[in-house]
């Protein structure tokens, strides 16, 4: 099995803010050359003159220090957003614009993929059942499979849908999460980007869940066709943390690089992208950041050397 290790930029969002910065960072301090871009360094709704400054200046230097671009993905900061599921209709043809903008931004930087969640509904929407909630729900649909039409357009030929442990924004059981991503690629049809499932590894967290549908573990023996790309973080099961893989999180976190390797290998899959996706307090040190996001590269690389991954 090829089992690949890379990282979101979210971490460096407001830190390390030049494209220059950020690049050298990933590069020559964490020691990783896959870089997965988050929107929360950029808008993709921002003027044309920053988006080509921006975009440019990230593609020289991901040439300059020989790393990969994998893919973009949505962020925390539009992840507030209600999107495709918004109560008013302007709200989701917002959300529908911000999408597009993406894929665009997406292709100058030079990216053939994207993904993240595409929106989550309101309280009084969702416990609506017999009525707001079905035509939103139904509305959200189709407007995603219209944006994987489009999206082909821009040259993005995946999308990775990262379900999240919010019942407003989504299936979060194994089986209503297989059935939705084949639900979407069956509509969708071959002229669309391919829906895909981003598994992150602290999303199995609500209370409300199975054991089995809490088991991350789980969900990649039972969904790895659908997984082409897995979040790392550490958790400790009960929330959506996102912690570092430091010594003291580890003690007390669910995350462990052995039973994600064990199930990896019952699926007999080909090929898997591992991507660290870490966040801190914004007022956290910005050295103790930094030497976490170094141990947690250290932790994960130290694990796939024992498995000669890498």
């Amino acid at each position: 099995m090829n089992v690949k290790l890379g990282i979101s930029t979210g971490f460096t969002i407001k830190r390390w803010a030049h494209p220059a910065d950020w690049v050298r960072l990933v590069k020559e301090e964490l020691g990783l050359d896959i870089i997965q871009f988050s929107f929360d360094q950029i808008d993709p709704r921002s003027t044309n003159e920053f988006i080509t400054k921006y975009c440019d200046l990230v593609r020289y230097e991901c040439d300059k220090n020989n790393v990969t671009l994998h893919s973009t993905f949505t962020g925390l900061s539009i992840y507030s957003h209600n999107l495709l599921y918004h109560p008013l209709l302007e709200g989701r043809l917002d959300g529908i614009d911000w999408f597009e903008k993406a894929f665009a931004v997406t292709q100058r930087l030079g990216c053939n993929a994207t993904g993240g969640p595409f929106g989550g509904m309101d309280i009084a929407t969702f416990l609506n059942k017999n009525n707001e909630n079905s035509i939103i729900q139904a509305n959200a649909e189709e407007s995603l499979i219209n944006l994987l039409k489009k999206a082909k357009k821009y040259g993005v030929m995946d999308f990775y849908w990262e379900a999240t442990p919010v019942e407003r924004e989504g299936s979060i059981t194994i089986k209503d999460t297989k059935d939705f991503i084949e639900k979407i690629n069956d509509l969708a049809g071959e002229e669309a980007a391919t829906f895909s499932l981003c598994f992150d590894v602290g999303h199995t967290t609500n209370p409300i869940l199975s054991k089995d549908d809490r088991n991350p573990y789980q969900w990649i023996e039972s969904l790895y066709d659908h997984i082409p790309i897995i979040h790392l973080q550490q958790t400790d099961g009960r929330l959506d943390r996102h912690w570092a893989f430091t010594e003291q999180n580890n003690k007390i976190g669910t995350i462990n690089p052995t039973k994600l390797f064990d199930s990896l290998e019952k699926t007999k899959k080909d090929e898997v992208i591992l991507l660290l996706e870490i966040g801190h307090p914004f007022e956290q040190d910005d050295k103790l950041v930094l030497k976490e996001m170094k141990d947690s590269v250290d932790y994960w690389k130290t694990a796939l050397s024992n498995k000669v991954y890498i």
